[in-house]
């Protein structure tokens, strides 16, 4: 016996993309810098210029670098993570590569013949990066940047959060966090309060 109705089972859960069709459809911008010319998708005019990553900017601490590159990446709308290093005899960074998360490809899954339900593919060999060095000067500089992305989707804004480098809270807000725990509310309770009062 054949049952009368149906049952829905695609997930609903899911984030919100930009089309590639959207993101070809975008102008580009051909700037003549250092001789040659750089491609900058038309995004870049949405934000002010002191936000995009220029060859030759500086900065006191790898981390400040860090974090200049992933608000950019925010505003741009993708994720970004640390990609390679490289030390000196004592320890200290001498370069760094900061890279858009979709970059490299993924290894082949050892378990592909049992597997039922894959993962999503998330690295697509994306070229964006920013790499920094310090082997010359006091700070790091800006030596290599790559604004085109390859072919993957750009997520909305209203999920830009969701993405692994853009979540995050400020001290104040892990100050605030802790108080809570240690005033005994359960998490469910302090997440509402935080939410609604405290979060700024």
């Amino acid at each position: 016996m054949k049952p009368d109705f149906c049952v829905d089972l695609t997930p609903h859960r899911k984030l919100d993309f930009c089309s590639n069709k959207e993101n070809k459809e975008k102008e580009v911008v051909f700037l003549e810098e250092n001789g040659g010319e750089r491609l900058i998708n038309k995004c870049h005019s949405t934000i002010s210029k002191e936000k995009i990553p220029k060859v030759g900017m500086e900065f006191d601490s790898e981390e400040e670098a860090y974090n200049f590159y992933n608000e950019y990446a925010k505003a741009i709308e993708f994720g970004i993570r640390r990609q390679n290093i490289h030390n000196d005899a004592n320890g200290r960074i001498i370069d760094r590569t900061f890279c858009c998360a979709c970059q490299g490809h993924r290894k082949k899954d050892k378990r592909d013949a049992s597997v039922k339900s894959h993962r999503p593919e998330t690295r697509t060999g994306c070229i964006a990066m920013m790499k920094i060095n310090d082997r010359y000067t006091g700070k790091y500089k800006v030596i290599n940047f790559i604004a085109d992305h390859n072919d993957h989707d750009l997520v909305s804004p209203s999920k830009t959060h969701f993405l692994r480098s853009h979540r995050c809270i400020t001290d104040v807000q892990a100050l605030q966090a802790d108080d809570i725990s240690s005033s005994g509310i359960a998490p469910k309770a302090g997440y509402y309060l935080m939410s609604n009062k405290w979060v700024t």
